[in-house]
């Protein structure tokens, strides 16, 4: 059984790691971040999802089953303590659970929401078209995202999709795009197909993330 008070003191060692939370499930917790399973507390300890990583984090630390969960082994974290070495753990963890899998961006849901306004659709996809273009030369993302005609092969993007820069890259450069282009008037043409402006878009977010080329 593991206690309130052993839960609360998880949550607090948790606070600078965004959206995590325990919750409770008969007399023990299910550990969530960004509403994903990570791992448990159980008899007020915690236990996080054994991976690759995290078990090169801690060579000497034993898989367990304590939930007996077939398909699951877990890792007992004993230093709990370590706020900076919790992050971390928590934040590999994750990462090699989910982060590869995450959507980052889908097209065809913005094109979705639009349906019946046909000149809305045509100026989305004819933006993302641009963006895609760019994002490819500026190797953000690993494969090439048009034919040979420009038309987008595919409307949804994962950071599996992505290359290392792209996964710290391409939402924020996508949100700025989106919100250039979110303009309808005399200039609506030229400006879906200003690389320039994602090109001032891309140097600021280098700079602000303290990245290079």
């Amino acid at each position: 059984m593991t206690t309130k008070k052993f839960a609360k003191q998880i949550k607090k060692q948790c606070k600078n790691i965004l959206n995590v939370s325990p919750e409770p499930i008969f007399n023990e917790y299910i550990v969530y971040r960004n509403g994903k399973r990570i791992g448990v507390l159980f008899n007020n300890k915690l236990y996080l999802l054994s991976t690759e990583n995290l078990k090169k984090m801690l060579p000497d630390a034993a898989e367990e089953n304590p939930f007996d969960w077939a398909y699951y082994r877990l890792i007992h974290i004993e230093n709990i303590d370590d706020e900076v070495a919790l992050k971390l753990l928590i934040e590999t963890t994750y990462n090699d659970l989910y982060f590869q899998k995450e959507y980052v961006t889908d097209i065809s849901d913005l094109l979705t929401s639009y349906r019946g306004y046909t000149d809305i659709i045509l100026k989305i996809y004819n933006l993302h078209i641009t963006f895609l273009r760019f994002c490819y030369e500026k190797k953000l993302i690993k494969h090439n995202p048009l034919d040979k005609c420009d038309r987008i092969i595919r409307m949804n993007y994962t950071n599996i999709d992505l290359t290392e820069k792209g996964t710290k890259i391409f939402n924020d450069l996508h949100i700025d795009w989106l919100n250039y282009t979110d303009k309808n008037d005399e200039k609506s043409d030229e400006r879906i197909t200003n690389v320039k402006m994602l090109e001032k878009y891309y140097v600021k977010i280098l700079q602000e993330k303290g990245l290079t080329e």
